[in-house]
């Protein structure tokens, strides 16, 4: 009677070690799928550091990076008896790729002032365009440009104390990738180089 007891206890002490190990096994499993759910295969492609590779340029002068030829023609200002003023950009923007994109001021433009504070486009300066440029002549954000095409207006703006006339105009050619941002180009403005709207952009 002894022996049949011994040997029941042997086999329920068996069966329950296989159960937990198949228990231990499924949990090793499970752990291994949320894993794969969790961790993307995906590879996404690298970028630079933000503002790692920075170009000088020069208004009016057309520069190249990243497949995109630009230039900044002119930076404007409208007359403002408020202690602000209202900022933009007249520009020229060809995509030298077979793809389209969009771009916009707040993710491709900003100010940099003497004491390096950066300054990023506000919504009262688009408000203010909508109500002085004509259509075809000021763009929104986001505007498109085309594959293998030219991309030609005003666009901004930003906002600055109304004595302030010394500061850097960034803009990062990023392309079709939003968020390749390791190129700046910068352009050096005095008030030399800003002025008032031409008439024949005005309502």
């Amino acid at each position: 009677m002894k022996i049949k007891k011994a040997a029941a206890l042997i086999l329920a002490a068996f069966i329950t070690a296989a159960v937990s190990a198949g228990c231990m096994d499924n949990s090793k499993n499970n752990t291994t799928d949320s894993l794969e759910d969790i961790i993307p295969t995906k590879n996404t492609t690298p970028v630079d550091p933000i503002g790692s590779h920075e170009i000088k340029g020069v208004i009016g002068s057309e520069i190249t990076e990243n497949d995109t030829s630009f230039t900044l023609k002119s930076v404007i200002v409208p007359d403002s008896d408020d202690s602000e003023k209202f900022v933009y950009f007249d520009i020229d923007l060809r995509n030298n790729t077979d793809t389209a994109y969009t771009l916009s001021t707040l993710n491709n433009f900003y100010i940099q002032l003497a004491d390096g504070t950066d300054v990023y486009s506000d919504v009262r300066s688009q408000l203010y365009a909508g109500e002085i440029f004509k259509k075809d002549k000021y763009f929104l954000d986001p505007f498109d440009i085309p594959s293998n095409g030219q991309f030609s207006g005003i666009v901004g703006g930003f906002v600055l104390r109304k004595d302030v006339n010394d500061f850097t105009v960034c803009f990062f050619p990023t392309g079709s990738n939003p968020n390749d941002k390791g190129t700046v180009i910068k352009f050096a403005v005095t008030a030399e180089n800003i002025s008032a709207p031409d008439p024949s952009v005005i309502k």
